[in-house]
């Protein structure tokens, strides 16, 4: 199959700038992951910066790549280093062993199967030993995702859990972990409503997103 590029790292059509301060909230959590890594960190799909801004507050040498130019000149109004162009083609510049962490939120899902092994294999090749990838996508396990998952056009089709480790560990990944998102919630009410269908469904609802993390071993 081919890649439609124009669909992989910028939804157009349905782009949504959400809310940046439940975003951070969200990301928050996966910062420490990061704060010893051996050399710099990349953010695939860098959108409005959320996270490279979090890593810059936290002293972590860090830049993101886009191919949505509106996002990229947003990063750089805000201080962050972001650059424009395809993430698979600034992956084959770099060097091997040259990156200390790779960021890729919300990215894989708009990845065709071909293109996403590619990005675990590039990802592996450009990582120092010790360096650390943290994938993260929308949850299959949540009863939700179906319809929710297929509302953004520019979705190729869901990575589960099983298929992700498989794909790291053949790589030559090690120490991988898989975690459940925390499912942020606007006020106390609403907290409440969403810890009461998941009871209610059993567990299969709001579990949060689907994060994986690896490092990269010998």
């Amino acid at each position: 199959m081919r890649r439609n590029k124009k669909s992989t790292f910028e939804p157009d059509l349905l782009y949504n700038w959400g809310n940046e301060r439940l975003t951070k909230k969200h990301q928050e959590p996966y910062l420490s992951y990061f704060k010893d890594v051996p050399g710099t960190v990349l953010e695939i799909g860098c959108g409005r910066g959320v996270f490279l801004g979090l890593l810059k507050d936290a002293g972590i040498d860090a830049y993101g790549i886009d191919s949505s130019e509106q996002t990229v000149r947003y990063c750089r109004k805000k201080g962050l280093h972001a650059l424009h162009g395809d993430a698979f083609n600034h992956l084959a510049s770099l060097s091997r062993n040259s990156l200390g962490g790779i960021f890729c939120g919300h990215v894989i899902e708009h990845l065709e199967p071909t293109y996403a092994v590619r990005l675990i294999k590039e990802s592996y090749r450009v990582l120092k030993r010790g360096g650390r990838l943290i994938i993260i996508t929308p949850n299959p396990k949540d009863l939700r995702t179906t319809e929710r998952f297929w509302l953004d056009i520019t979705h190729v089709r869901l990575y589960p859990e099983k298929l992700l480790v498989t794909l790291l560990k053949r790589e030559g990944f090690t120490r991988i972990r898989v975690l459940e998102g925390r499912e942020p919630a606007r006020n106390p009410l609403e907290k409440m409503a969403k810890l009461f269908l998941k009871a209610w469904f059993m567990g299969f609802m709001y579990r949060g997103d689907l994060i994986v993390m690896a490092e990269r071993g010998k």
